[in-house]
């Protein structure tokens, strides 16, 4: 493959990504904005609140992506017709995306709000995560319906090339969070210090904030004249049925995503476990001759402070012992984070490319998009990686200010961030292919990779081989692998350009 990059379609992808990278790096601050103040906290708090903040926002894109995949057939869909120029039927789109959205998001919802105890009793036993953790999942599924919407509007604009809106309403969006963020996590005047349940305050209120901004700008005269979206008559439910089969493969690969995600959590928190029981057993109380006679001698007083006493002091041990690996990997999930929106960014306005393209019927043209945005992905997030990679200390020290969490963190960010060209070409290429309406196969090899290599490995590397934290960062770079060689073979075999959509 020639390495070079024809430069005016680098031009138009450029041109077409920059909105997009700024409104997915700002709506993607949110999160990243939660984990900087609460870290500011006491480490009483800090430390276990962003631990409960990385098993939430797996379980809140579970949820949400699934159902924010209908922003993907939104725009496959839009952009093909916007293509064809066909404007009207693009609008039909919009309309039955909106109602599709707000009805599965609401059902979720509910499910979602029962099911974050049980899911936090499954991925950890620390009680001071549980603690701070499932008041603030609560309060964020309670933002879904507005992140479902918004993808889809998101996914509308995106598709007709409109990719300032989403901008626009992320940089509102995130400004709001960012005061609310200070106000509820710290308090000021009447508002209580509500901390890390303050965070999930602040994010739930800014998350309507900006898709009230999405509906708002879609009243505009170029958009509503030209698009119809707002009539009675668009409601289709054929389309509705093509909009749900397009996006529910989508949805799922998030689903395995996330739940490999989660698994993957939760055998970093099975790390954190074994640090305590590490630190019980060099415990003079327990490590020292006699000290299982003493125990039982203490048992056999009536007294029931003795009794507690043995029973619970261990226990108490183990709880002050923070989650520093689990942490930590928040801290380097949080840092990926910014450089993953990125390449989903070229990788949608790729997508939008791609299938506008094939609208025209110029399939070569599509092809072309798709590799030239691998190698614009590929070069310059190959340089972010390499800075990453001679200064962790100084971005890991961005979100956390607790030495220790940061020491732990650094071998993690090492890898992942000398992997950032196979994360550019794996993500861009996997929006590409949802462009062209190939979603299954993005579905099915995201279900083997997690299925069979992320979580599993990261067991076998971190738990059964000892290689402790480093280990499970081995099976992550497994897993990036992988899915860049499935993801760049499927492109490069071309059979996507028979989709229709």
């Amino acid at each position: 493959m020639n390495l070079a990059v024809d430069k005016q379609r680098a031009k138009t992808i450029t041109a077409l990504a920059a909105p997009i990278v700024i409104a997915m790096l700002t709506q993607t601050l949110i999160n990243i904005v939660d984990t900087i103040f609460v870290g500011m906290l006491d480490p009483a708090y800090s430390i276990p609140g962003q631990s409960a903040l990385g098993f939430s926002l797996p379980m809140l894109w579970g949820i949400g992506g699934f159902l924010a995949a209908i922003g993907v057939g939104t725009q496959a869909m839009t952009a093909r017709r916007s293509g064809a120029k066909q404007p009207e039927e693009a609008g039909v789109i919009l309309t039955n995306m909106v109602l599709v959205a707000a009805i599965s998001s609401v059902v979720f919802t509910a499910f979602g709000w029962f099911g974050v105890p049980h899911f936090f009793d499954f991925l950890t036993n620390n009680e001071s995560v549980k603690d701070l953790g499932i008041p603030y999942a609560r309060l964020r599924i309670l933002g879904v319906t507005a992140l479902v919407v918004t993808t889809g509007y998101k996914g509308f604009f995106d598709g007709i090339g409109s990719t300032r809106v989403h901008m626009y309403a992320a940089i509102v969006m995130n400004c709001a969070n960012i005061v609310l963020n200070y106000l509820f996590i710290f308090g000021g005047g009447p508002v209580p210090a509500y901390y890390v349940t303050g965070a999930a305050i602040a994010s739930l209120i800014s998350t309507y904030i900006g898709l009230i901004v999405m509906v708002l700008w879609s009243f505009r005269g170029k958009y509503s004249k030209t698009y119809r979206f707002y009539r009675p008559k668009n409601l289709n439910p054929t389309v509705m049925w093509e909009l749900i089969k397009l996006s529910v493969p989508s949805g799922a690969a998030q689903v395995f995503v996330m739940s490999g995600v989660l698994l993957y959590m939760k055998i970093i928190g099975m790390l954190d476990e074994q640090a305590v029981m590490e630190s019980l057993q060099q415990t003079t109380l327990y490590a020292q001759s006699g000290a299982t006679e003493f125990q039982a001698a203490v048992r056999s007083l009536p007294a029931w402070d003795a009794l507690a006493y043995t029973e619970e002091w261990g226990y108490v041990v183990a709880n002050s012992r923070p989650p520093v690996f689990t942490t930590a990997a928040k801290l380097i999930i949080d840092l990926l984070l910014i450089g993953f929106v990125m390449c989903i960014a070229f990788g949608t306005a790729t997508a939008t490319l791609v299938s506008q393209s094939m609208g025209e019927g110029k399939f070569d043209l599509a092809e072309a998009y798709g590799w030239d945005s691998v190698k614009l992905g590929a070069y310059f997030f190959g340089a972010l990686g390499f800075i990453v990679i001679l200064v962790p200390e100084f971005f890991l020290g961005w979100l956390s200010n607790d030495a220790i969490v940061i020491h732990a963190a650094v071998p993690g960010l090492r890898i992942m961030a000398s992997l950032e060209i196979f994360v550019a070409m794996s993500l861009i290429l996997t929006q590409a292919l949802f462009g062209a309406g190939n979603t299954k196969y993005v579905m099915w090899v995201e279900f083997i990779l997690h299925g069979l290599c992320l979580a599993p490995l990261s067991y076998v590397f971190g738990i059964v081989l000892e290689f402790g934290f480093l280990g499970v960062w081995m099976s992550a770079a497994v897993y990036v692998l992988a899915l860049a060689l499935a993801m760049g073979w499927k492109f490069w075999d071309g059979s996507w350009k028979k989709i229709e959509v």
